[in-house]
């Protein structure tokens, strides 16, 4: 089983490096700038604080204040860019590791070592999971460095809040991305299917914000339960949005073992 989670990070490592370095870059861009842009901001707060209700709850942002580097990154990185981020890295991870190989006929070669259908679904389950966390641990952490070059002050506790929060996000779309993949055969099926469903749920979280009556609808989107507002800025962990992200990922996970061991795979 070592020998196929050790194949599957070798494989997908030239990704890893990439998104990485996308994210670290992006942390960089906007930690260095913060200073100058601080001043900058601070006198268009009014222009950005006329910005429809609607609007700045879709993109979870509750305060224009830009006084720290908290809020700061919390509008220019965590609102949009970095679940983004996050979204494409995960749909390519949990397509690429089953239907993928099943599609590119590479999956023979480890069904063919001496482990059972279980050990091959928990072994490349595992090397995803992993490789998402080394990615998050590195892009969230680098702000720390970043920030003590630049002498930007910042607050430990929050950004380790907001890290564990990203985490179990994207853990989530990881479970339910491996759940589909396990029905399928063909990669762009996945990245189709689930590209579909969180196009759906960022959807219908814009559409409960603007519309009171559907409020409700926010509750089937995972992007209303990521809320940067509480854990970065805040520094305060959501514990119902913590179950709904440990939840997917033990569902999702769970009926991806269970479509794998039975389906015909050849």
């Amino acid at each position: 089983m070592i020998a196929i989670i050790l194949r599957t990070i070798r494989d997908r490592w030239k990704m890893l490096v990439a998104v990485t370095l996308i994210g670290m870059l992006t942390m960089l861009m906007y930690t260095s700038l913060f200073p100058s842009y601080q001043k900058i901001l601070s006198q268009n707060q009014q222009l950005y604080s006329q910005m429809p209700e609607a609007l700045r709850k879709a993109f979870n942002i509750d305060s224009f204040s830009f006084d720290t580097l908290e809020k700061f990154l919390n509008i220019e990185m965590y609102s949009l860019f970095w679940p983004v981020l996050m979204i494409i890295l995960t749909l390519s991870l949990s397509g690429s590791s089953l239907a993928g190989e099943v599609e590119r006929e590479t999956i023979a070669q480890s069904l063919a070592q001496p482990v059972s259908r279980s050990r091959v679904y928990l072994a490349k389950f595992l090397a995803a999971t992993k490789i998402f966390t080394v990615f998050n641990v590195l892009v969230n952490a680098s702000v720390f460095p970043i920030a003590a070059a630049f002498k930007v002050s910042l607050i430990a506790g929050h950004f380790l809040c907001v890290a564990i929060m990203c985490e179990l996000f994207g853990l989530a779309l990881l479970g339910m991305g491996f759940a589909v993949s396990s029905f399928m055969s063909d990669k762009g099926k996945v990245t189709m299917t689930m590209g579909g469903l969180v196009l759906v749920m960022y959807v219908l979280n814009i559409v409960s914000s603007i519309l009171t009556s559907l409020d409700k609808l926010k509750y089937a989107s995972l992007f209303h339960y990521f809320n940067p507002n509480v854990s970065l800025i805040e520094g305060r962990y959501d514990t119902t949005s913590m179950s709904v992200f440990i939840a997917l990922f033990i569902f999702g996970a769970l009926i991806g073992w269970w479509r794998w061991t039975r389906r015909d795979i050849v």
